[in-house]
């Protein structure tokens, strides 16, 4: 395993990612998949500026309409379908391959069980990466000559914590491809944890913070603090909530739009001044990256011992 893993520097790898990459060129997924997100990021942009919405908020609210306002509505939106592109793009990247038999061919050349996995999650990430960036690209272009206010910055950090979401998710799916036999496994283990993270992991945060309180007798604040960060492992809402902080709004108010309504409000006022370094930004950064790493190392580690 070392051995396989200390191979990496000869950048073999890079031979399969490329592959991976120019074979969704040749089959047109690129394209389909850069048409979707100009859609998705371009569309309200434009809609927003044909039907003078902009100028409608200004007049009501005094305030104009800028990217931040936009980017923060669509992410929403993007929280869903990055990640349900991503498992469609990546969930059969080394099970498809298994189950055709062309995998042995592929180890049968001067690649390691490693090179596949790094080559198939840096293959794949592009094929999810590029498209949003050429989303992005065009909302840009749709949106400057308009009287919504460009905000560069928060822009840019939507468009990369966008991608970084894909990416979280190709790497999850790519892991669980390599410790499944077949695809269709594969797709049940991505899909099931996709809706999981979506329906179900927030009733999983307030059950195990209440269960907490009442059997280990923690405080009401540290039961607090438990089921925020709980949440905060979820990574379409760790997404979601280092957007919200990184267009403006205070983290504390961020982690607390975690909960819904007047709940949100609640919370908020209970953790004004008082955020621990674990519901920071930082740690909500930290576990969308874990997200693309850890998935891939353990899908390798069972990839590396299977009997092909």
């Amino acid at each position: 395993m070392s051995s396989d893993i200390e191979g990496l520097t000869d950048g073999r790898w890079l031979v399969i990612a490329r592959k991976e990459f120019a074979d969704t060129i040749r089959s047109k997924v690129l394209w389909i998949l850069s048409v979707l997100f100009v859609s998705v990021f371009a569309l309200p942009a434009a809609l927003a500026q044909y039907f003078d919405i902009g100028q409608f908020i200004q007049s009501q609210t005094g305030q104009q309409v800028t990217t931040n306002l936009l980017a923060q509505q669509t992410s929403r939106l993007a929280s869903a379908l990055v990640p349900i592109i991503a498992i469609a793009v990546a969930y059969a990247a080394i099970t498809r391959e298994r189950e055709k038999g062309s995998l042995k061919l592929l180890l049968s050349l001067p690649h390691t069980r490693a090179d596949v996995v790094v080559g198939k999650v840096v293959g794949r990430s592009g094929v999810v990466a590029v498209p949003i960036a050429v989303g992005m690209l065009i909302t840009m272009a749709v949106v400057l000559p308009t009287q919504i206010a460009f905000k560069a910055g928060g822009f840019v950090t939507f468009a990369l914590l966008t991608m970084l979401l894909g990416v979280a998710f190709v790497g999850l799916s790519v892991g669980v491809s390599a410790a499944t036999s077949t695809s269709r496994r594969s797709m049940v283990g991505t899909v099931g944890l996709f809706v999981y993270f979506y329906l179900f992991w927030n009733s999983f945060a307030r059950g195990v913070g209440q269960l907490l309180k009442d059997h280990a007798g923690i405080a009401t604040d540290t039961q607090l603090h438990v089921t925020l960060f709980l949440k905060l492992l979820n990574p379409t809402q760790a997404y979601q909530t280092l957007l919200t902080s990184a267009l403006g709004t205070e983290t504390y108010v961020a982690r607390a739009r975690m909960f819904s309504g007047l709940m949100g409000q609640i919370v908020a006022q209970q953790l004004k001044g008082s955020l621990p370094f674990y519901l920071g930004d930082g740690m909500a950064l930290a576990i969308l990256l874990a997200w693309l790493v850890v998935p891939v190392a353990l899908g390798y580690v069972v990839f590396q011992a299977a009997d092909l």
